[in-house]
């Protein structure tokens, strides 16, 4: 196995939601890759897509695996991607900083297991509740009914769970939330869905209720909070406000308001004029600092003003034109 593909599957191993079953053959396909296939006017498309495989999966804007899978395909077959394959890469965006998905990925571990402790002030109040639930006699008959009526073992899940139906942004329900009533699974849906809704769960693992908790989630669009309608929420006491804030700003959340907005103008008027000065000292000839320096001064800046600053906004430029680049080269092929 070469260095890179070990490294690359390592990545892989450390992340949650078993992406190991999901994108290692994927990784090992990459890294199989002929020189021939390597030379596919499609590969640069590829390559660009490929580090998304160890991206956290709740920074992922669409099925990054089976995007990738497919490129796959098209190289290995000696296919074209279609026209607006080139549009879908540019339209991704910017990669995920480093930081952004170490914090990310972090998260998705607690997730996961259902712990939200670490951003939960109020824990009491939950495990009151789910200490009540268990002790309810009414949710105790209600569940002997159900296991009545259903063979409950032949619904589990691999986990040996028990999950509702997942209900999406501003009320979008999945397919399978449609009302079907015909075979005894169809059925049993329907009932367990009913059975959740009335005692606010998630679902059931075994013979315990898995009851909803106060819980914040990233998605490619934002962070969720969810509040359960058993919960009385209080904004100030409830939450741990600074770690829920480090991991919303873990995305590169920047200050906002009006009197910024001027300031941050003015910096993308310096990115497109520092784009344009360093194109200019390489044409004189010029490097290293020597080039630092004298883009600086065009940039009428303080002369004790770190290189680095110029570093990192060049590489703000750099990261964001990546995209387009190539969704140029794919329009010209």
């Amino acid at each position: 196995m070469r260095p890179k593909e070990s490294e690359d599957l390592a990545k892989i191993e450390r992340l949650a939601f078993k992406r190991k079953e999901a994108c290692k053959a994927l990784v090992r396909r990459y890294h199989a890759l002929s020189k021939s296939a390597k030379r596919h006017p499609d590969f640069p498309i590829l390559k660009t897509v490929y580090p998304w495989l160890w991206v956290p999966y709740s920074l992922w804007p669409i099925d990054i695996s089976g995007f990738a899978k497919d490129l796959l395909n098209i190289v290995e077959g000696e296919k074209r991607c279609p026209k607006e394959t080139s549009l879908l890469v540019y339209l991704l965006g910017e990669f995920p900083a480093d930081a952004t998905q170490e914090a990310i990925a972090a998260h998705e571990h607690e997730v996961r297991v259902g712990n939200y402790e670490s951003l939960i002030e109020a824990q009491h109040k939950f495990d009151l509740r789910e200490k009540k639930l268990a002790e309810n006699p009414a949710f105790r008959r209600d569940w002997a009914e159900i296991k009545e009526h259903f063979d409950i073992e032949t619904y589990r899940d691999e986990k040996k769970m028990l999950r509702r139906t997942m209900v999406q942004e501003r009320n979008f329900r999945p397919k399978e939330w449609d009302f079907h009533w015909r075979t005894k699974e169809q059925r049993f849906r329907v009932v367990f869905d009913s059975f959740c809704h009335k005692w606010v769960l998630y679902g059931m693992e075994g013979e315990r209720p898995l009851l909803q908790k106060l819980s914040v989630n990233i998605t490619p669009f934002g962070t969720m909070i969810f509040i359960p309608r058993y919960w009385s929420f209080d904004r100030k006491r409830d939450l741990k406000w600074p770690a829920v804030n480090r991991l919303h700003r873990s995305r590169e959340v920047h200050r906002q308001g009006v009197k910024l907005t001027p300031a941050q103008l003015a910096r993308e008027g310096e990115l497109e004029k520092a784009l344009r000065f360093v194109e200019d000292a390489k044409a004189k000839g010029l490097k290293g600092e020597e080039k630092d320096s004298w883009v600086m001064q065009q940039l009428h800046w303080a002369p004790m003003t770190d290189a680095r600053q110029l570093r990192r906004l060049l590489a703000n430029g750099r990261s964001s034109s990546r995209a387009r680049k190539i969704k140029r080269s794919n329009e010209k092929n």
